[in-house]
């Protein structure tokens, strides 16, 4: 999958999301992003802004 695509169908996906929605786009994002390109660290930093906590959370990045 192409990774704007990928960013873009997040970004369609949490628009005018409730956080319960929003929590699971976040968590499917990163699971396909971790799958599609081998870590999260290598995602855009646009990305860190808006789940960087959460996959930090979910153990996806390492300290």
């Amino acid at each position: 999958m192409n990774h704007d695509r990928l960013l873009q169908t997040f970004f369609d996906e949490i628009h005018e999301a409730d956080e319960t929605t929003f929590r699971q786009a976040a968590h499917s994002f990163l699971n396909l992003w971790d799958y599609e390109y081998g870590h999260v660290t290598d995602m855009p930093n646009e990305m860190h802004a808006y789940i960087g906590q959460l996959a930090y959370d979910s153990e996806l990045i390492e300290e």
